[in-house]
């Protein structure tokens, strides 16, 4: 009698238990297995985006070309005088001024009031003086200028610059075949060459005249001379010269090129 009611018992148990889980809509022996919870990963973080300006693309500055002007813009004449001989004739004395303005060019003035201003501002007579005047020469952005004496008694003399009118400097010989793309050691070489031909034309037969042609020649008076560029761009040199006639002393411009 106590084995029924215990297996009674049992049965009612199990009964109670598998209504449950109908209730519940869990199918028998199926139980879902626990679910892990998600993995939360933090979210990524992203920097904001920086917007780099591009550089402003600079244009190249433009140099603006440098007006030249014209050779009236560089030299006129300072001062002018007339002067007349016993038979009659009449010349015109002109003295130039470089109007550049630079200390070059106030050196190169200075220098030429110097040498031939007594020959304007006194008496042009008493000084002996009877020829006296300049050329001027601009070659794009070079400015030459070369200025010729005569005197009774048969010197003469002169005096030649050369600048470049875009920074007021003066040049020299050297610095001027540079300028124009030239070897200034070739062309000393071509002046001598020229100089010899024009001293033996003009010169060459001239009795006792061996120290002078020595003096015309030596290296150190050949150096001496001053470079120039003439009105056709042409380059030319003004050289002094020695000889046994007149006062001794010559002044010849010679084309080199």
């Amino acid at each position: 009698m106590k084995k029924l009611i215990a297996l009674l018992l049992t049965l009612i148990f199990v009964t109670s238990a598998l209504s449950a889980c109908s209730f519940l809509g869990i199918p028998i022996g199926k139980r879902p297995a626990p679910t892990a919870p998600a993995a939360t990963s933090p979210a990524a973080t992203t920097a904001p985006a920086t917007e780099t300006a591009a550089p402003a693309t600079q244009a190249p500055a433009t140099t603006a070309p440098v007006s030249i002007g014209s050779l009236g813009d560089y030299v006129k004449t300072l001062k002018e005088k007339e002067v007349s001989f016993g038979n009659g004739k009449t010349n015109t004395l002109r003295l130039p001024e470089i109007l550049i303005d630079s200390t070059d060019a106030k050196a190169a003035n200075d220098e030429i009031v110097e040498k031939f201003g007594e020959v304007v501002n006194g008496d042009a007579n008493s000084t002996g003086a009877y020829e006296l005047d300049y050329e001027a020469y601009l070659n794009k952005n070079i400015l030459s200028v070369v200025i010729t004496s005569k005197y009774d008694g048969g010197n003469s003399y002169g005096l030649a610059y050369d600048f470049d009118v875009t920074t007021g400097k003066a040049l020299d010989s050297a610095a001027l075949c540079e300028a124009i793309g030239k070897s200034y050691n070739t062309e000393l070489d071509k002046l001598y060459e020229e100089l010899v031909e024009y001293y033996e034309d003009k010169w060459g037969t001239l009795p006792g005249n061996e120290t002078e042609k020595e003096k015309t020649y030596n290296y150190a008076n050949l150096k001496a001379a001053v470079m120039y560029l003439d009105g056709d761009g042409d380059l030319m040199a003004l050289v002094d010269t020695y000889a046994a006639v007149g006062g001794g002393h010559w002044v010849a411009q010679i084309e080199i090129d």
